[in-house]
């Protein structure tokens, strides 16, 4: 059993947008679980009632909007949690988070424009941006 602790990356590698992106990452994802609670309330309102076991069917767009929009919060918490720690334990973020939230973003901004996808687009391209950065330091170093 390896009980080493990871490598902690230097406190100057670990600053400003670095530490920022999982951050908003983490408030988007509180936002779009929030705003989907309260937009979805009649809707969980009666899943719970009901039991919660087989209340949401194919048939009823309302709750499968509900449970999807859930579900896509916690992704988006669990994203956080990853990019934050990738920033503690190397310092650098990787460049696939990046591309995931633009490949997430863009079809909701496109099909939806009134929507968060905007701000996945945005962090998104933050977080390519501070990817490449690193990787042009370390090629450097």
């Amino acid at each position: 059993m390896n009980t080493a602790a990871p490598e902690q990356a230097p406190k100057s590698r670990a600053h400003g947008l670095r530490l920022w992106i999982p951050r908003l990452l983490g408030a988007a994802a509180v936002a779009h679980i929030l705003v989907g609670v309260t937009a979805a309330c009649p809707h969980w309102t009666g899943i719970v009632s009901e039991g919660v076991w087989n209340t949401v069917g194919n048939d009823d767009e309302g709750r499968m909007m509900a449970l999807w929009f859930m579900v896509g919060g916690i992704a988006l918490v669990g994203f956080a949690l990853l990019a934050r720690r990738s920033v503690v334990t190397t310092g650098t973020l990787p460049a696939e988070l990046g591309w995931i939230l633009l490949a997430l973003g863009a079809p909701v901004s496109l099909m939806e424009p009134v929507s968060g996808g905007w701000s996945l687009i945005v962090i998104g391209l933050l977080a390519v941006r501070v990817s490449r950065r690193d990787r042009s330091a370390a090629g450097r170093g």
